[in-house]
């Protein structure tokens, strides 16, 4: 019981931690004002280097979307220089932007209803 006693009492005589001094932050604490934290990110329409055609673009987007795409186009594109600038959370801007790049090639994309539509641009209306 002695020797129980001993060691119990051997872990007070321990050194306290040490103190641990420059330039270091505590992590855990609580900031002055509540910040707002979305818990769904906005989708981002863009051009992946994954894609390749506009086509593949198209088809990715409609996808995540919800849409249906109505690819009424006789070719498919590579994506460009000016498709990689494309960054918008709403579909109708992105094909807008899409239609713009492509507008030397006759090609009009567009949003109606539930569906994405790639067509030539003289058909569009």
């Amino acid at each position: 019981m002695v020797a129980g006693l001993g060691v119990a009492l051997s872990g007070c005589g321990t050194t306290p931690a040490k103190e641990f001094g420059g330039r270091w932050k505590p992590v855990n604490h609580f900031t002055d004002q509540p910040q707002e934290l979305p818990l769904h990110a906005a989708y981002v329409y863009q051009a992946s280097p994954m894609d390749r055609t506009l086509k593949t673009m198209l088809e990715r987007w409609a996808a995540d979307s919800g849409y249906r795409l109505d690819y009424r186009l006789q070719s498919d594109y590579t994506l460009h220089q000016q498709v990689a600038q494309v960054s918008a959370t709403d579909l109708q801007q992105a094909a807008a932007a899409v239609a713009q790049a492509y507008a030397a090639q006759g090609v009009m994309v567009r949003v109606d209803g539930n569906a994405l539509i790639a067509e030539p641009a003289l058909a569009a209306g």
